[in-house]
């Protein structure tokens, strides 16, 4: 058995010379043998290991024996032990999960935690063939893909490694007999409340009748799986930033970009956008993903569609956000009475904003920038003589209007954010430049043709603005770097 494990260690490379290993260790047989056997061969693989023990709260006595357990088994052999003990009921209870994922969430938590306090580059755990039968059966009954089905990995993130992966059940307990590893057993490996002791204790049972060599056949699969995902993988990889794009609140698609892939690429694509904003995709089912797959290959623009953990998906037009509920709605923008010659940093609204009056010889030179190419441009020039009252920066109103440039007559604001496809929960946060109802400037967009500075103005004010987080003018980097 032990030259199994070395050549699987070997042929996996999840061992390295120099390398600090905390294993993970319950007590039961697999983590013990685990725990004997690269104690044994530290010297020749050249690491150093340690022991982390969580205790969880559940069985009383038998896991403070337990906990006792472990750590005289560490202490007899001068290897470093680390504790921590959590009520995993409570925890359940209080973050409304079951019992097994509470402990797993703990246990997960208190490794790393040690592993970075300490020093350890690598985190051991003893699970075999058997936990792979078992999770890739678990996974496929709540619901799954291909990457689910490829089952656990026997290293992942280049720190947790599982270096008897290669060994059925009965492999290890073969080998605490012969070296006599007394080890602890878990009452609760018995009750069928837990998902995978019903897999274990009835299910696997009955296939192992149809076929003894299920287990076996099972482990064969979720290596075929693996491969499969690997390849897929590094395909998407390669795609994903030109089709997902990360925002302050949210996560963008290029739908056109997305269109163009096979569907497994895109429903992939999909998962990815919910894990690339959320950090999870936990409670995220196939059934989420073919909504979302469904909808946006649809022809309809504008929608919304309501995720669990407070996901919303949302499409206005061409963009498509992947985004939280509450989260989209812009922040409309306070009236603010705008004077010339003056600069004003609103820092609430993330804007910088200046107005100062040139010389026609100074216009002269900025002409370009009427352009229609420029129209968007982050610098005006109005002819101040025209502007009959105060300037006033806010955000839209009813009944505010303008006459865009290269276009006869009057349009209202209204209009023109829904002819531009604006999202409307963005369109109070947009900043605009107005006297009275009449809007000089549509901040990033367009512009009221009557107010432009000409060769015969003798008032030119020049307006500039810069939201935060944009690229920034020179003059006013020592403001905000």
């Amino acid at each position: 058995m032990e030259k199994k494990v070395i050549q699987y260690i070997e042929e996996q490379r999840i061992l390295e010379a120099g390398d600090h290993v905390l294993i993970g260790v319950s007590g039961g047989a697999d983590s013990l043998a685990l725990l004997y056997f690269l104690d044994k061969y530290a010297g020749a693989f050249k690491i150093s290991i340690g022991v982390a023990h969580l205790h969880h709260g559940l069985r009383g006595e038998a896991a403070d024996a337990d906990e006792d357990f472990v750590r005289s088994f560490c202490t007899d052999r001068g290897i470093p032990f680390f504790s921590r003990q959590r009520n995993i009921q409570e925890i359940s209870q209080t973050e409304k999960i079951s019992v097994e994922e509470a402990g797993r969430k703990e246990r997960y938590d208190f490794f790393i935690t040690m592993a970075e306090a300490h020093g350890y580059n690598r985190i051991a755990m003893g699970h075999h063939i058997n936990d792979q039968a078992e999770t890739m059966l678990m996974r496929l009954i709540r619901g799954t893909g291909v990457k689910g089905v490829s089952g656990i990995k026997s290293s992942r993130d280049n720190l947790y490694i599982r270096p008897f992966l290669c060994l059925e059940k009965k492999e290890i307990l073969d080998y605490c007999e012969i070296h006599n590893l007394a080890f602890r057993t878990d009452a609760t490996n018995f009750q069928r409340d837990y998902t995978r002791n019903k897999i274990r204790l009835d299910i696997m049972p009955m296939i192992l009748e149809i076929n003894p060599r299920a287990e076996a056949h099972f482990n064969e699969f979720t290596k075929i799986a693996n491969e499969y995902e690997a390849f897929f993988e590094k395909y998407v990889d390669q795609i994903e930033d030109r089709i997902l794009t990360s925002k302050a609140n949210m996560v963008l698609i290029d739908r056109d970009s997305w269109l163009s892939e096979a569907p497994v690429v895109q429903k992939e694509l999909l998962r990815r956008s919910i894990f690339k904003f959320k950090g999870s995709l936990k409670e995220i089912e196939y059934n989420h993903i073919t909504a979302f797959y469904s909808l946006l290959k649809s022809d309809k623009t504008i929608w919304e569609i309501h995720f669990p953990h407070d996901i919303q998906i949302i499409r206005r037009y061409d963009r498509i956000m992947v985004t939280e509920k509450h989260k989209i709605t812009g922040v409309g923008i306070a009236p603010k009475m705008i004077l010339p010659g003056k600069t004003y940093i609103f820092a609430k609204e993330r804007l910088i904003f200046e107005t100062k009056f040139v010389t026609q010889d100074e216009f002269r030179k900025k002409r370009h920038l009427f352009s229609k190419e420029l129209e968007n441009h982050s610098e005006k020039y109005f002819d101040y003589d025209k502007i009959k009252s105060i300037l006033v920066l806010r955000s839209r109103q009813s009944g505010d209007y303008f006459y865009p440039t290269g276009v006869a007559g009057k349009k209202t604001i209204k209009k023109y954010l829904i002819d531009k496809k604006i999202d409307r929960s963005q369109r109070d946060a947009i900043p605009l430049l107005v006297t009275d109802a009449e809007v000089l400037w549509i901040m990033g967009y367009a512009i009221n043709q009557r107010y432009l500075a000409d060769d015969d103005t003798k008032n030119i004010i020049r307006v500039t603005y810069l939201m935060l987080g944009e690229k920034c003018d020179s003059r006013y980097s020592g403001n905000f770097g």
